[in-house]
């Protein structure tokens, strides 16, 4: 009798998947047909001219008292490898 019970809980939770799933794809092509295609707003530069734009040399004014500390630092880095 509990095997009986259970084959039927058992086909009626397949039965009721089963038309879940087709409610789920039938309302999903509703829900398609409905709305058009979602127009795309394009604001701004695009990927690849933002990618290209950071390739530009960005230059700086650069003072004798940085290229003194630079000189500094690296002939200090010499000093401490030899």
């Amino acid at each position: 009798m509990l095997d009986h019970f259970l084959n039927y809980l058992l086909l009626i939770v397949i039965v009721i998947d089963v038309l879940g799933a087709i409610v789920y794809f039938a309302l999903g092509a509703l829900k398609k047909k409905k709305h058009g295609p979602i127009p795309i707003d394009l604001k701004g530069p695009t990927l690849w001219q933002r990618l290209f734009a950071r390739r530009q040399q960005q230059t700086v004014n650069a003072s004798d008292k940085d290229f003194t500390q630079l000189h500094r630092v690296l002939y200090g880095f010499q000093d401490g490898l030899a």
